[in-house]
Parts: structure tokens; C-alpha cells; sequence
């Protein structure tokens, strides 16, 4: 193949979520998107939108679904987007259905990293200022949720979506 004939990084394009068109990467509405709060995972060579805009970025992760399911079930539903923001933290804060993420946390439910938010969440939890269980000893609150393994996904969840 002739080296004209393939296509090069100007001209390679990505879905528009906004206009469900393919736009030219680096191209002027690329840049505008960019511009605009967009973010370009390069990695899955997605385009998604700002959080700001909650019904296009909604409308969008139910399009992409398919390929959430397999960056979770392949890697994580933890795994950082361009090192700004956490795949788990888009879905918190776009109010994505409760029970998808429910079943996309267990499919990462014993990973190391997933086993390390976990207790992240639960310790910020039990050591809230403003919450009852921080002035009961809540290293024993802690303790006693974490051996009993009692907090499943959707009390995580619960918990998470208090602090993002």
C-alpha cells in the first residue's frame, strides 16, 4: 500500500457524541469539543463529554455501554481516563443506573485496587466529621464491616456517591 493512501493522524476521525457524527481528530470542531471540556481517551479512542453536560454524557455512556463492560471485565472499573478522572467517577457523577454499576463493581469486586478504594470510601465514611459512626470509635465500626465482609457493592456504592 502506498504510504498516500494511508490515512494519517489529521485525518483519522472520532464519533462526535454531541452530533453523532465522525469528526477529524485534531481537526477545528475537535478542537472546539476539547475546548469545551471534552475528553479524549485516547487509549479507547473515546470522545466523552464533560460532565456539565449530563443528558449528552447519559445518551452516551448507554451508546458506549457495550465497551464499558469490556474495559471493566479487561481492566478496571477504576482505571484512569487521560490520568484526570476514574471511569467509576464518570459514572458517579453522570448518575448512571445503580444496578449496572452494581454488577460492573463486581466484576472487579476482589481486585487488589477495588479491595484499596473500598476501604478508602468506608474510612472516609466512618471518619466524617459530620456523621454519626465518627464519634463512636470508628476504627471498631471499621474493623467489624470489614471482617464480617457485610458491605456489599451497593453499600459501597451508597457510600461512594456521598463523597464524589
Amino acid at each position: 500500500m502506498d504510504t498516500l493512501d494511508q490515512p494519517t493522524e489529521a485525518h483519522k476521525k472520532i464519533y462526535n457524541p454531541k452530533t453523532y457524527r465522525m469528526i477529524i481528530i485534531n481537526g477545528s470542531v475537535y478542537r472546539k469539543l476539547l475546548h469545551d471540556g471534552y475528553l479524549h481517551w485516547r487509549e479507547e479512542r473515546l470522545l466523552i463529554p464533560p460532565l456539565h453536560e449530563l443528558p449528552i454524557l447519559k445518551r452516551y455512556l448507554s451508546f458506549i455501554s457495550y465497551r464499558i463492560w469490556g474495559i471493566v471485565s479487561e481492566r478496571s472499573l477504576l482505571m484512569m481516563v487521560n490520568e484526570k478522572i476514574s471511569l467509576l467517577q464518570i459514572l458517579l457523577q453522570a448518575n448512571w443506573y445503580n444496578f449496572t454499576l452494581c454488577q460492573l463493581l463486581k466484576l472487579c469486586w476482589e481486585r487488589e485496587e477495588t479491595k484499596v478504594w473500598r476501604n478508602n470510601v468506608l474510612m472516609k465514611f466512618l471518619h466524617h466529621p459530620n456523621l454519626a459512626p465518627s464519634k463512636y470509635r470508628p476504627s471498631a465500626l471499621y474493623d467489624v464491616f470489614t471482617k464480617t465482609n457485610v458491605l456489599g457493592p451497593e453499600h459501597i456504592l451508597a457510600l461512594a456517591r456521598a463523597f464524589y
